[in-house]
């Protein structure tokens, strides 16, 4: 912090010890109801805290639109002037970590998080913002025990289900994931995150039926989810299902136009089918959204190599091959031609 006032500030709440009354409020932050970087909101509720300075619901207040505008520094002062006026309410500790967490001050983050549930050991948001953030920053073990806290006191958490199920997903305990996504998916009714989930459990354990009855789940509880037509255009190419694979891939192009892999796998699609200028058209628009993309330019190669227009074919193996000089089916390609 640039102002060493309020880091002594800090010190002193966190040790408990009372600092309402004093007007330093005024004085340190009168200045931000003339910045015009700040939002008219931003302003309008410093003018707020300039008439009344120990009011903590005006920080409180400001600091949420200065997050907003990403001003997580400003937010994180305001939040700490909070506490210092009232330093027994939890949530303003688990929002000033949050403001933390944003400004890319982890440690500090978890500290106001426990903080939180030290000053109410029961408060739900207060563990279950603990629990995510321990998961964030992939400490499972712990963030296991919190979940468990979590859903002691709360059983119908739904988040708490969900999250609970990602962590025993990672640890490789599919049949536990499974359960928490679908009490996830019950406490809610529908979940598309869920869904998903649990269609590439079912995948992976190659049970293609119900993964495609949950692929089938998530993309009715989100229509235009790119992420679940290509998982699911994904499996039907895999089960050698080409029409249905294409009719995924067009979704997810719809849904998402930038989607490089959707546009590639098409391309292979048509290549097999032997439909090669649609194909190529396919893998130049997957080179134009990843210009780094050997495998496209091997792909356009082949296929004007099937097409007999060698001087591309040769052209497109050759760029492949400044990209990966190891790409193994472009030399071959090369050498086919006699360019190698």
């Amino acid at each position: 912090m640039k102002n060493s006032f309020f880091m002594a500030l800090g010190v002193l709440f966190f040790y408990g010890i009372s600092t309402t009354g004093c007007h330093w409020f005024s004085t340190n932050t009168a200045s931000l109801a003339s910045d015009t970087t700040l939002s008219l909101e931003a302003r309008e509720w410093s003018k707020k805290i300039d008439k009344n300075p120990e009011n903590e619901e005006y920080y409180i207040q400001r600091a949420e639109v200065l997050n907003k505008e990403k001003r997580h520094q400003l937010a994180i002062l305001d939040y700490q002037s909070a506490i210092a006026l009232n330093g027994d309410k939890c949530d303003y500790y688990y929002l000033l970590g949050d403001a933390y967490f944003a400004n890319d001050e982890t440690t500090k983050a978890l500290e106001n998080y426990e903080m939180a549930e030290k000053v109410n050991p029961n408060d739900v948001n207060a563990i279950f913002k603990t629990a995510q953030f321990l998961y964030f920053v992939r400490q499972f073990d712990k963030a296991k025990i919190r979940f468990g806290k979590l859903l002691n006191l709360s059983p119908q958490h739904a988040q708490g289900h969900f999250y609970s199920a990602m962590l025993y997903k990672e640890a490789g305990d599919t049949a536990v994931s499974i359960d928490f996504f679908e009490k996830t998916i019950n406490l809610l009714g529908s979940d598309y995150n869920s869904s998903l989930q649990l269609a590439m459990l079912y995948e992976e354990k190659g049970n293609n039926d119900k993964a495609l009855e949950n692929y089938e789940i998530a993309i009715n509880t989100d229509p235009l989810s790119s992420e679940a037509y290509y998982s699911r255009g994904l499996l039907h190419q895999k089960m050698g299902d080409d029409e249905k694979a294409m009719n995924d891939y067009q979704k997810t192009i719809e849904a998402n136009p930038t989607s490089f892999n959707a546009y590639y796998n098409a391309g292979n699609i048509l290549a097999k089918l032997g439909s090669y200028d649609q194909a190529i058209n396919h893998f130049k628009i997957a080179v134009r959204l990843l210009p780094d993309g050997a495998k496209s330019y091997n792909r356009i190669g082949q296929c004007m190599e099937l097409k007999g227009n060698i001087p591309q074919a040769i052209e497109n193996y050759t760029k492949c091959l400044q990209i990966d000089p190891n790409f193994a089916l472009a030399k071959e390609g090369l050498a086919r031609l006699g360019k190698l």
